[in-house]
């Protein structure tokens, strides 16, 4: 099988649009029904609103905390059916060792299995089934960050899970990078 990757040349928000763009392309020619995104503020969910409205894609917020998050969006995404969980509310296990390695390949693969990782536990995906997760570059950590610039389709599973499966193929959580900054 032979798929395309994109890479963009520069990490954070000015990759958002194009990164909704390629998961919402993927998820279709897949038929991937279910779309995890992190947000930490609001701006990637208010633009996957915007992207995702003319489809039947339904897609799950994950943020880090309520207190961050924009209220009137919050409002508007719990008006629309969209579930939004705060990482700083869920009990999971990510370790710390695993982070790190994610992060080696860029911060948004490291949240993406984040952000799965909570919606499994909260049972808002169905799990071992895939799903497009999408998530960014923290602007904590980069000037031009925020935003989103990482799309995987991957198995969501509980934090539980990932040192219990036995077969290997099934360790394979990560299928396709769909893009991420180079």
């Amino acid at each position: 099988m032979e798929k395309k990757i994109v890479y963009f040349g520069k990490a954070g928000k000015v990759n958002t649009e194009e990164t909704l763009k390629l998961a919402k392309e993927t998820a279709q020619e897949l038929e991937i029904q279910n779309l995890v995104l992190a947000s930490t503020h609001g701006h990637t969910a208010s633009k996957a609103l915007e992207t995702f409205s003319d489809t039947d894609l339904r897609f799950i917020v994950v943020g880090t905390n309520r207190e961050s998050f924009a209220k009137n969006l919050l409002q508007v995404l719990e008006e629309k059916g969209v579930p939004v969980r705060f990482s700083n509310e869920v009990e999971y296990n990510y370790p710390e060792l695993m982070r790190n390695a994610f992060k080696k390949l860029s911060e948004g693969v490291k949240v993406c299995m984040d952000i799965c990782m909570v919606a499994a536990e909260e049972y808002l995906v169905p799990e071992g089934k895939e799903v497009i997760a999408i998530a960014g570059t923290s602007p904590l950590d980069f000037e031009d960050g925020g935003g989103a610039d990482t799309a995987l389709v991957m198995i969501p599973r509980k934090s539980e899970e990932f040192s219990k499966l036995q077969e290997k193929a099934k360790r394979r959580d990560v299928k396709e990078i769909i893009c991420k900054p180079r």
